[in-house]
């Protein structure tokens, strides 16, 4: 049996939805519109454990000075949401490692 409870649950991270229920092309272009900084992800991308499923390419997006990411996340049954979460310093420079910016 599956446990819900573990980490790698979207509902587990401290995050929240900005808009919902649209396709992967909106939210991409949205993250695009309101994040300077923004990655193209590889497929099975985790933040804090948890993979952002959705149609490639998925966009991540960085507000450092708000100490926010943002991401589309889609769930089955539910569809494409735009997330936002508070990012620690450690989650930037994680998302910046792994996807190309550095310094």
């Amino acid at each position: 049996m599956t446990d819900l409870g573990k980490p790698h649950c979207v509902n587990r991270l401290p995050a929240r939805i900005l808009i919902k229920d649209i396709s992967m092309e909106e939210a991409n272009e949205y993250i695009r519109r309101h994040a300077k900084e923004n990655y193209e992800i590889p497929p099975d991308y985790a933040i804090r454990d948890v993979i952002l499923l959705g149609k490639s390419p998925i966009v991540v997006g960085v507000k450092e000075k708000k100490r926010k990411v943002l991401f589309p996340f889609t769930k089955p049954c539910f569809g494409t949401a735009v997330m936002e979460m508070d990012a620690t310093p450690e989650d930037i420079e994680k998302i910046r490692k792994d996807l190309g910016k550095t310094g």
